[in-house]
């Protein structure tokens, strides 16, 4: 698992690190709105350029996609308006998820502010 999440893109990964945070909570299966969301008020804590913004529909192609390599597994979840949509968890632990990416500066203050809450 390292070695995909390593060769991920960096939106890919900051998707992956919103999922981790996410998931480090209980709040798993998580939905696109909720990872845009954890996204968006994560962008200070990113060292890097922020992509151009954090669009849902990209979050929700991105989330699709590490579903398809195996680095999150997807599972129909019911709204509260009774119509399925995916929901998202690590198909590892969180813990691989964050030492992977710890691999790199650009996610060094967000993956401390994961580990300590």
């Amino acid at each position: 698992m390292r070695d995909q999440v390593q060769s991920a893109d960096a939106f890919e990964q900051f998707v992956l690190l919103a999922v981790a945070e996410l998931e480090t909570a209980g709040e798993t299966p998580v939905h696109s709105y909720h990872v845009t969301q954890t996204m968006k008020a994560h962008l200070a804590d990113i060292d890097r350029q922020p992509f151009g913004g954090v669009e849902r529909q990209k979050v929700i192609s991105v989330l699709g996609q590490l579903a398809d390599k195996g680095l999150l597994s997807n599972e129909k979840t019911e709204s509260p308006t009774g119509k399925g949509r995916p929901g998202y968890e690590l198909a590892g632990d969180p813990d691989e998820v964050l030492e992977a990416l710890s691999t790199t500066d650009e996610f060094d203050s967000y993956i401390e502010t994961v580990r300590s809450s």
